[in-house]
């Protein structure tokens, strides 16, 4: 194992311990950007995801082109996304939020547990999602759809930033998700945030323990919340 794996285990670890809102909460007492998903988007297999992003762009096609018009060279894009993941992986589809075809599928999610990847994000939607939970993949959608979305859409953007539910996601950014949504951590920023989020679960114990003991939760907000 090479010291730059040990080190991207390392910040992998420090963030296992925390639900995505105890990092939301943390990235807002460090004054950091909103980087939390639109609750469109919610969790349809699996039950948590950590890991780090490999992205896809896609645009709807048009009644007067289509991908060869869009971007040539892509037309194959989400294959070589998905054939580039390595463990951990997190593949973001970015749809412009258009659900009403499917742009994951079987064969992708087949492939990329093959790979290590552990999950799927997009603000659109997939297909066969009952096959997801068997590929270990935790996958977090707008929704399903038995269309397919190759008739829909033409990729434009391969492993470069996208947007995603209104959040702006590079490649190799720090995606954490659970049943209350998504949210990405710049990596720049990720010791500040683990020990950020570290610090607001010891508070959040004290102000409990302190609320067993008989207090109040006003005496306890007052205590423990107001600064």
């Amino acid at each position: 194992m090479t010291s730059s794996t040990q080190s991207d285990d390392a910040v992998m670890n420090a963030f296992a311990p925390f639900q995505a809102a105890t990092i939301s909460d943390a990235m807002f007492s460090l004054g950091l950007r909103d980087s939390a998903l639109d609750p469109s988007v919610r969790l349809l297999a699996g039950r948590q995801l950590l890991g780090r992003a490999r992205t896809v762009g896609r645009t709807p096609l048009t009644g007067n082109a289509g991908q060869a018009e869009m971007a040539g060279d892509y037309g194959f894009a989400i294959q070589q996304v998905i054939d580039g993941c390595k463990s951990g992986s997190v593949i973001v589809i970015a749809t412009q939020g258009i659900a009403s075809h499917a742009n994951w599928g079987g064969n992708m999610a087949h492939r990329a547990s093959h790979l290590g990847a552990v999950g799927l994000v997009t603000d659109g939607a997939l297909r066969d999602a009952d096959e997801m939970e068997g590929y270990g993949l935790t996958v977090f959608a707008q929704g399903t759809s038995v269309r397919a979305g190759q008739h829909r859409f033409a990729t434009t953007v391969r492993n470069e930033p996208v947007i995603c539910a209104g959040a702006y996601v590079r490649p190799d950014d720090i995606i954490l998700g659970d049943r209350d949504g998504v949210i990405v951590i710049p990596p720049e920023h990720a010791n500040d945030i683990a020990r950020k989020a570290a610090e607001l679960v010891g508070i959040e114990k004290e102000m409990q323990a302190f609320m067993d003991g008989g207090a109040s939760l006003y005496d306890a907000v007052m205590k423990y919340k107001v600064r």
